[in-house]
């Protein structure tokens, strides 16, 4: 079977973070994780970091308008930003059927979902988040919320919750890199402090490459009990879902 192709879509202008993912794809292949072609994108104007749905939406617009006469181009779309982004809707609604098209906020609760044991009693049975800005924590939440189709998260025996480093998307990269630190590890920290934490999602594309800090706090919080924790990084998710995809629902031949 010839190789797919997917495009990596960074919304904003950002070209520090799409060089993060450049470098993530690149050690991917390097271990052979993924079977496909794999090209990224940056938005060519537009807002340089999205923190608020109204940089989503302008972030959005901007990139549909730019890509739409190309997108016979691509078998897969990934929307590398950790939002509930409406560029993912408004390419399903104009690409083919058979081409698949996901953001990595959708990709990592559905790997996660995946995961987590059937029976919620036991420990370790929760996925959480870890993200940028305090904005992000209503937000995110609110995504779950509407993605599981429950009203009430309290009520939620998968989800644990979403906790801030205070940084926007790309200070992760331009801050100093022992404020990062620091800021990475005591949201980690606190988010799985309740041992019930089976998943910690990287809730942003600018995380990309940080999930060494994040295994460092799960070590000082959890000790041995670090190593039944996974981290996930939402654009590797991506990649794996929509190659999965590709794969078992590759339409007509």
């Amino acid at each position: 079977m010839a190789f797919k192709n997917i495009l990596i879509i960074n919304p904003n202008t950002s070209k520090s973070m799409t060089n993060g993912l450049d470098e993530l794809i690149k050690d991917m292949d390097h271990y052979g994780t993924t079977s496909t072609k794999i090209t990224t994108y940056t938005a060519p104007s537009g807002p340089p970091s999205i923190n608020n749905e109204d940089d989503a939406l302008e972030s959005a617009k901007i990139v549909f308008s730019d890509l739409e006469a190309k997108l016979n181009q691509y078998d897969a779309y990934l929307v590398a930003c950790y939002s509930v982004h409406p560029l993912v809707e408004m390419l399903r609604e104009k690409v083919s059927p058979h081409v698949h098209v996901t953001g990595i906020f959708e990709a990592s609760i559905s790997t996660s979902l995946s995961i987590l044991p059937m029976d919620s009693k036991k420990t370790r049975s929760k996925f959480g988040i870890v993200s940028t800005g305090t904005y992000w924590e209503k937000t995110l939440s609110d995504g779950v919320k509407h993605f599981l189709q429950i009203e009430d998260l309290a009520k939620c025996k998968r989800f644990k919750g979403v906790e801030t480093t205070g940084l926007n998307a790309d200070e992760l990269h331009t801050a100093p890199p022992e404020l990062v630190r620091k800021k990475m590890m005591e949201a980690t920290k606190r988010l799985v402090r309740d041992k019930d934490i089976k998943v910690v999602c990287l809730g942003c594309a600018g995380m990309a490459g940080l999930d060494s800090i994040v295994d460092e706090a799960l070590r000082e919080e959890l000790g041995d009990d670090a190593k039944y924790v996974h981290v996930l990084d939402g654009v590797k998710a991506g990649i794996g879902l929509l190659e999965s995809l590709v794969r078992a629902l590759p339409g007509p031949q």
